[in-house]
């Protein structure tokens, strides 16, 4: 099991809103919103497919610039 630390670049006017966004999504936990318009958050997902779905629905959101991994460990269950 894939689990990922990310931060996310958006706009910073639409980050509030995007990071609302985010949240909403399952195996996506938002830990926090920097005033410069970053998120930092938490990926996990069942393999690696998954965690990339779920990047790739990120990066789709609007407002979203880029998705940077900052730490990825699999976990075995």
């Amino acid at each position: 099991m894939p689990i990922s630390g990310v931060v996310i670049t958006c706009h910073p006017q639409s980050c509030q809103a995007a990071a609302g966004v985010i949240s909403t999504l399952a195996g996506v936990e938002v830990h926090g919103v920097l005033p410069e318009g970053q998120i930092v958050a938490v990926i996990e997902a069942e393999d690696v497919e998954g965690e990339v779905g779920l990047v790739t629905r990120i990066h789709e959101i609007d407002g979203v610039s880029a998705v940077r991994l900052a730490y990825h460990s699999f976990e075995d269950l």
